[in-house]
């Protein structure tokens, strides 16, 4: 034996089975958590709050559900979003998020009468229509509930956790109160006359784009206002006589879109109108906007709903392509990739250029689409149906 090692003991040190597994764990946990914050800082679509939230939802999601058709009742239905690829659902009594095997994430119950969601990415703002009360979610979990100043008639969330609510006031038409993401009010805006309809908030967390209408002398105007949280006046407001707005987003960093009953506008920068983009003789049955900014329309042409349009720009209010049909179409939605219409007894979708993908048909009566990359979900009386994008 070598004089150097005489004396000394080898130390054989045992790993039990069950920290090596604890290990691996960490292990894979330590680079889901790389990979989600690098997509943070590389995506801009997921925030540092959100993160642990998004996690928390992605292994919740793990494993399969019973699959498509989900069983639903349509009628109990009030909307539908999509996010990372799970589906969420509002209904008359509660929230559901589903997975693509149709799995339930915590689907979280409600008592408001008249419930109504807008969401920004993971995030979700889900309140009653004329009650004071609403609550706050991240993907599936509760973060707040609360009780607003009056009776609620508008609101909205925004990517960094802020918030805002529009609501009847005491001696004014509506109010507009901004909350920050720790539930304190950081702005308030009254409106003597106008009633709020809808509300978008800048992604940088810094302004609110509010779309209101008024009655005068028998006709119908609105008004779309920008404002800056840090200053006692509003940046810019935008007059839209005979004209009811019903949908305002940010779509860019500081680009606007609106969308009312006889046009499309668009503010650049907060300040600069483009020209509208007016509907003639044709009539908007339906729209969607994607968190991202690409928006869809869907037009009767000429009033008759039996000679439809669809319309789809990107976030740069650029056209992308025009569809037209000689028949109805129920609803139409895109994301950044795809298009979804759908029909009476049928589903066409589209790839990015307006070229069809493929045509498949559904059980049920329809009510509505909605399309996720290479999967596309249809609301029917027979619950909701999944399909592949580009077709089986």
């Amino acid at each position: 034996m070598d004089d150097k090692n005489k004396g000394k003991k080898r130390i054989n040190i045992k790993i039990s089975p069950k920290w090596k597994m604890r290990a691996k764990l960490l292990f894979v946990l330590t680079a889901v958590l790389l990979v989600v914050f690098t997509a943070a800082q590389n995506l801009g679509d997921i925030t540092l709050t959100t993160m642990f939230s998004d996690i928390k939802a992605f292994f919740q999601s793990l494993g399969a559900g019973d699959g498509y058709p989900y069983d639903i009742d349509a009628v109990s239905v009030e909307d539908i979003k999509i996010n990372n690829s799970n589906l969420y659902i509002l209904t008359k009594d509660k929230t559901i998020a589903l997975n693509s095997t149709a799995k339930e994430i915590m689907p979280q119950t409600h008592t408001y009468s008249k419930p109504e969601m807008k969401s920004k990415f993971s995030r979700f703002i889900i309140y009653d229509l004329d009650s004071s009360r609403y609550r706050i979610q991240q993907n599936t979990e509760i973060d707040y509930e609360g009780e607003a100043s009056g009776r609620i008639m508008a609101g909205a969330i925004g990517k960094k956790g802020n918030y805002a609510l529009g609501t009847y006031g005491d001696n004014v038409q509506s109010v507009l109160t901004v909350y920050s993401k720790k539930h304190e009010p950081i702005f308030i805006w009254n409106f003597k006359s106008e009633r709020i309809v809808d509300i978008s908030l800048s992604d940088n967390g810094k302004f609110a784009a509010v779309i209101t209408v008024e009655a005068v002398d028998g006709q119908i105007n609105s008004k779309l206002y920008v404002f800056d949280f840090k200053s006692s006046e509003y940046v810019s407001c935008f007059d839209y006589k005979g004209t009811a707005l019903v949908k305002v987003d940010y779509v860019r960093k500081t680009d606007i879109v609106a969308i009312g009953d006889n046009l499309k506008t668009c503010i650049l920068k907060n300040t600069q109108r483009q020209e509208d983009q007016r509907f003639n003789s044709d009539t908007l049955s339906n729209y969607s906007i994607t968190d991202k900014g690409r928006s869809t329309l869907v037009l009767s042409r000429y009033g008759s709903s039996a000679l439809s349009k669809v319309e789809v720009y990107s976030k740069k209010n650029e056209l992308k392509f025009t569809l037209e049909f000689d028949k109805e179409v129920k609803w139409a939605d895109s994301d950044e990739k795809y298009t979804a219409v759908l029909f009476e007894n049928e589903l066409k979708t589209y790839n990015k250029k307006g070229e069809e993908l493929a045509t498949q048909t559904f059980n049920g009566e329809p009510v509505r689409v909605a399309v996720d990359g290479k999967k596309t979900y249809v609301l029917t009386t027979a619950g909701i149906q999944c399909f592949k994008t580009k077709g089986d």
